[in-house]
């Protein structure tokens, strides 16, 4: 690939980012985030069993799932201006280093995903979504943190604030992780199987870990060999 080859691929890529997060493209982008929280989960699935709604809430229905979509974003970024410059900056390339920034990767902590999401939560529940709507909406939040690779996913949060909203059910997307973090009981199976759970794409479910349980299973349960088996079990 020449210099020229990857700086036009680099343009079509961002042009296609600049078009994607347009207002209009709102309904093509909820039923995306969909689609990558059922293909983390593993479920098996059609994409037009995934369908906007004219009126909503919700955004999205997928078979008994009601799902209203939220994202959440560093602190003042303005994505769509960010793919616009970025395209303006590529336009204007000669050559592959012209496009190199600055680049960070870090990590974040499921807890501090849980704190977003609560802040977010609670403000909704506050100023835009009544009690009965509540009940029978399945909250869905994509989180796309800038420069954020890495999730640490344990200690597992007390959600006990975010139950108390009475969302139907609270879960998030985050690229290749899928978490439900609270649901009711009438909420979708699927959805309350992946309850304290963050299922990662092709590998399953990691699972947030008692740390009185391990206690308890190495001094009377077969120490070492207790543990790993409870954690097959898992």
């Amino acid at each position: 690939m020449t210099d020229e080859d990857y700086l036009e691929a680099q343009r079509k890529a961002i042009a296609e980012s600049v078009d994607f997060f347009r207002s209009e493209k709102k309904s093509e982008r909820e039923r995306w985030v969909v689609n990558e929280f059922l293909m983390n989960l593993g479920f098996c699935f059609t994409e037009r069993e995934v369908r906007s709604v004219r009126q909503d809430p919700p955004d999205v229905q997928f078979r008994d799932a009601a799902f209203e979509i939220k994202e959440i974003l560093t602190e003042g970024r303005r994505r769509h201006q960010e793919y616009k410059e970025n395209l303006d900056k590529a336009v204007r390339a000669t050559k592959p280093s012209d496009l190199l920034e600055d680049f960070t990767p870090r990590d974040t902590t499921i807890s501090d995903v849980y704190v977003r999401i609560l802040k977010e939560a609670t403000t909704l529940a506050n100023e835009k979504y009544p009690l009965t709507v509540r009940k029978e909406l399945d909250l869905l939040f994509y989180v796309n943190l800038n420069d954020v690779f890495g999730l640490i996913e344990t200690p597992f949060p007390d959600t006990a604030s975010l139950t108390s909203l009475n969302w139907r059910s609270v879960s998030f997307l985050m690229g290749y992780r899928s978490c439900t973090l609270v649901a009711e009981e009438h909420a979708p199976n699927f959805i309350k199987d992946a309850r304290g759970f963050i299922i990662h794409r092709g590998q399953g479910k990691s699972a947030k870990i008692d740390i009185w349980k391990i206690l308890i299973l190495f001094l009377v349960g077969g120490g070492i060999l207790g543990i790993f088996y409870w954690l097959i079990a898992t």
